[in-house]
């Protein structure tokens, strides 16, 4: 008889400890029926395992699934965080369109005004939940505060990305889930925008529509799309070059400290 692959399965028993348990055990009708509700893992903990019971051969655990890590996983922010990320949802699930964007003087010759260039322009209805847990990559998941998908087109296509909205207060991503960010962007329609508490509502702020038909508006001034984070309309790579996504390691450390240093997380 060949030796299963995952011999051993472990759980979380009653008092939220540890238990492992062999596979021999399932030959028991009890033991299996109480293993059935326990969230079982390998020995790694990396790998979510199911329970098999044929009648000609020996019981074993298979395995159901790769178990998804959260990236960012601990960070607390503060009752401001939670206040802006349920107030900005509420915003946005009562409209059918959107845009987000910034404003910018115009070449024109009244210089006082200010027109709003759109980073993205949506013409159909989301939905926008918060709390969302996106898998990114194979056994790692990032948990977005808001996540906005579109409700009429199931295509995942440019026009009609998946839009992720980050409130930020007291904390920024992990260096790997920034790292994973970029490269995510890059290969599917996604644009993650940041939503900084302490630039609110100045830089960020959500603006309703002018007129019963027309577009309400999210300000914003960070986002990442492509393989890049943006200030307002050009890459940062592009506005100092001493910026590189090339050099992500780098590239995270330098962003991070100008958004500190400009005042954009509180420390």
């Amino acid at each position: 008889m060949l030796a299963p692959k995952y011999p051993v399965a472990q759980y979380l028993n009653e008092d939220k400890e540890v238990e492992k348990v062999h596979f021999s055990a399932l030959t028991d009708l009890n033991k299996r029926a109480y293993l059935r509700g326990k969230d079982l893992v390998d020995e790694k903990g990396s790998v979510r395992l199911g329970i098999r019971y044929p009648q000609k051969k020996t019981p074993h655990f298979y395995r159901l699934s790769q178990r998804r890590d959260e990236l960012d996983g601990g960070l607390n922010e503060g009752k401001d965080h939670e206040s802006h990320k349920n107030n900005i949802c509420t915003f946005l699930s009562g409209y059918n369109k959107y845009r987000f964007g910034f404003y910018e003087r115009p070449w024109a010759e009244d210089k006082s005004k200010f027109g709003f260039e759109d980073v993205i322009k949506l013409n159909k209805k989301y939905e926008w939940t918060t709390e969302v847990a996106f898998g990114l990559i194979s056994g790692k998941f990032i948990r977005f505060d808001i996540l906005g998908k579109s409700l009429d087109s199931v295509e995942l296509i440019d026009s009609y990305p998946y839009v992720a909205i980050e409130v930020v207060d007291s904390h920024f991503h992990s260096k790997e889930a920034f790292k994973i960010l970029l490269s995510a962007t890059k290969n599917i329609p996604l644009i993650v925008i940041y939503y900084f508490v302490s630039k609110s509502p100045y830089l960020n702020q959500t603006k309703c529509p002018d007129r019963k038909n027309g577009y309400p508006k999210v300000r914003l001034q960070y986002h990442i799309a492509d393989g890049s984070l943006w200030f307002s309309n050009v890459r940062l790579e592009d506005e100092d070059d001493s910026f590189s996504p090339d050099s992500p390691d780098e590239y995270y450390e330098k962003i991070r400290e100008r958004l500190y240093a400009k005042g954009y997380i509180r420390r």
